[in-house]
């Protein structure tokens, strides 16, 4: 019966040519484990690339990097995808497999050792095995993530390169260290080049046995945001792939969604200035909508043109100034210019005061201001209130709602004559007013605003209604809308 078992799941990798725009097959399909590869194939001779993501569950920049990877369009040879080779561990953001026996659950334990001709160990590692047989590739690269800098001196391995001793994949190997450690100022957390690949990890079974140059490239979590620890993912496989001449020069490092993938193409920043659980909250509930993908985003892909890929930008909590900082002169000018050529913003809280026309390093694309300077308000649960346009565009939720406030802007007009004003499509109408913050202006003021700037749609929301699992719809609607896919087609500022 395991026999058969086995049987099936390598039948369902079995190794079709497809693009990559679709899955070109299953692997381990039929079980709890199944997960899609994509395949690029030029059609001209050259060498076969594998890159996996998603071996551990707690690493997920790998599985993102090698997702926004497998749309590059290459010029020679192939590239084989498996982004999310683990998606049980991924689902539950564990290290391990869940429900495995001890000795099974670290998936990159489960590979024949580099001196046995052993099979490996466990269904999962046996499907994703055979299948790698079958592709034979000349490179193969695991994408992982370390949860602390190995070049600080201790354990962990994150931020190195651990690539198998062939000559060509150690030089190729220094060559991607030195292209990511070229994106880092701080040289305390340059990457380092380790050793060869533990036994019986995926990249060691595929160096040892398929005489693939292998190797494993560690990221690492720790203070990073996911956008920043995926570009760096991006950054030493785009080199690998120009030293083997399978990149054209039009294909840059910051291409990571593909326009045509979905109606609804959501960057979400996530780093410099942003704190809590807002991005992933957003993360998690917008994926789950129909034709919408969600990217997080940093300032190098924003001042690298990157929003060119998307029709909605989402700012979320932390601090407004401190986003606005870490974004840079360079990248607020790009989101303008972004809103300004029809596209929709989102700002939730500090990305509400990102947007205002009141700061020196506001992207002004709002008719707005902040109404006292004395910001510190408190974090409490405030009622709003939904006005009749606020219900056409939001959903309709009438009455008070309870919503979480932690800080967000006291809104009022910025009289800017370059803009349009705004429409309040939401009201406060209880108030927090802690730190000598003046009382009495934050009820019957803007909890949520609507307005235009040049052909783009913006929503900025004072209080946290993502928090709220009640209320997270709230938030669909308002990115629906921005998107310029709301059914009703209600217009504003015009």
């Amino acid at each position: 019966m395991k026999r058969c078992f086995l049987l099936l799941l390598f039948l369902c990798a079995a190794w079709t040519v497809q693009s990559s725009d679709k899955p070109a097959g299953i692997i381990a399909g039929g079980t709890p484990s199944a997960t899609p590869y994509y395949i690029q194939d030029s059609r001209v001779p050259g060498p076969i690339v594998m890159i996996v993501g998603g071996v551990h569950g707690n690493e997920p920049s790998g599985a993102q990097a090698a997702d926004q990877i497998r749309h590059w369009p290459i010029t020679r040879g192939k590239i084989v995808v498996v982004p999310r080779a683990n998606v049980l561990a991924l689902a539950t953001n564990r290290r391990t497999t869940p429900d495995e026996p001890l000795e099974l659950g670290n998936l990159n334990r489960n590979f024949p050792r580099a001196s046995s001709n052993e099979p490996p160990r466990g269904a999962l590692a046996t499907a994703l095995w055979h299948f790698t047989r079958q592709v034979k590739p000349t490179w193969f690269i695991d994408l992982h993530e370390g949860y602390d800098f190995n070049g600080l001196g201790g354990k962990s391995v994150g931020s190195s390169v651990i690539a198998c001793p062939t000559p060509e994949g150690k030089a190729v190997a220094t060559a991607m260290q030195a292209a990511v450690n070229a994106t880092i100022t701080n040289q305390n957390i340059h990457f380092t080049m380790l050793g060869a690949p533990i036994d019986s990890s995926f990249a060691r079974a595929a160096g040892a046995h398929l005489g693939a140059h292998a190797m494993i490239l560690e990221t690492t979590t720790k203070s990073q945001p996911l956008s920043l620890r995926a570009r760096q993912h991006r950054v030493m496989v785009h080199t690998l792939l120009k030293h083997l001449n399978m990149l054209s020069d039009s294909v840059s490092v910051d291409q990571i969604a593909d326009p045509a993938s979905a109606t609804v193409r959501i960057a979400l920043y996530d780093a410099g200035g942003t704190g809590g659980t807002g991005p992933q909250k957003i993360r998690d509930f917008m994926r789950k909508q129909k034709n919408t993908i969600v990217v997080e985003v940093g300032p190098e892909e924003i001042r690298n043109g990157a929003l060119s890929q998307f029709n909605v930008l989402i700012c979320p909590g932390g601090t407004g100034s401190g986003q606005a900082n870490a974004i840079g002169k360079e990248g607020r000018e790009r989101i303008q210019k972004f809103i300004e050529a029809g596209n929709g913003y989102i700002g939730i809280c500090a990305g509400a005061y990102l947007a205002t026309s009141g700061f020196s390093w506001g992207l002004k694309i709002l008719d707005a201001k902040t109404a006292s300077p004395k910001w510190r308000r408190g974090t409490a649960v405030v009622k709003i209130e939904l006005t009749d346009k606020g219900r056409d565009i939001l959903g309709n939720r009438p009455g008070l709602l309870d919503c979480k406030y932690a800080n967000g802007p006291i809104l009022c007009p910025a009289e800017d004559e370059s803009l349009p004003d705004y429409e309040v499509l939401a009201f406060f109408r209880t108030e927090v007013a802690e730190n000598d913050s003046p009382p009495g202006i934050m009820v019957n003021s803007p909890a949520i605003a609507a307005g235009r700037c040049g052909k783009g749609r913006v929503i900025v929301i004072s209080p946290h209604p993502e928090q709220n699992e009640d209320l997270q719809g709230l938030v669909a609607h308002a990115i629906s809308w921005v998107a310029g896919q709301d059914e009703k087609n209600i217009r504003i500022g015009q």
